[in-house]
């Protein structure tokens, strides 16, 4: 009766540990993960499940554990948005691979994206043509992001005569007060933009 006490009492921990790490971190959905929280989530599963059936582990461990990594987790989360260049190293940049309707093969290749791969994407936006493309974006979790072009675009109440303006493509140019020349692989700043 002690050990299913025991292991109750542990997964209750390892439950509202995750919960509060997750919370920390600020992810809401499985679509936000990046590689590096996908690999901690793994590790600190592994640790979760390798302290929940061991007799030898105490509730203390387990909550040293749970608290370490906890911190761990809190603190490289903030060295990766404090500290730029890092953060692009552990989470990646949005990667440009097509740029004003033209595929970009050298980030393909990079990335080790097929064609057919980059043209399923495409389909999932409900894009059945590279034509409609202005710009399409492969996010750091692994989305894709498009921009159309403006032809290809339902209509809008600016196509209806109510005011048009020029479409843009917004990239981060200023991070924290510093000035990024390139905040997206694939597309250097140009100040005269």
């Amino acid at each position: 009766m002690e050990v299913f006490v025991t292991i109750s009492v542990k997964l209750i921990i390892s439950f509202f540990g995750l919960w509060i790490i997750a919370f920390i971190t600020g992810r809401k959905t499985l679509s936000q993960l990046t590689p590096l929280d996908f690999l901690t989530s793994l590790v600190l599963s592994e640790i979760m499940g390798n302290t929940l059936y061991d007799d030898k582990v105490s509730i203390g461990q387990l909550l040293f554990a749970l608290a370490l990594w906890c911190a761990l987790s809190y603190f490289f989360e903030k060295a990766t948005t404090h500290f730029v260049r890092f953060g692009y190293m552990a989470e990646g940049r949005t990667v440009l691979l097509i740029d004003k309707g033209k595929v970009n093969q050298e980030m393909l290749e990079k990335y080790d994206i097929e064609y057919t791969q980059l043209l399923s994407m495409l389909r999932q936006q409900n894009i059945f043509s590279l034509r409609e493309v202005r710009y399409a974006t492969l996010e750091t979790n692994g989305s894709l992001s498009v921009m159309r072009k403006p032809e290809y675009e339902p209509p809008t109440a600016q196509d209806m005569g109510i005011g048009v303006q020029p479409d843009f493509f917004s990239v981060t140019v200023i991070d924290k007060g510093k000035l990024l020349n390139e905040s997206m692989r694939g597309k250097k700043i140009d100040r005269a933009d």
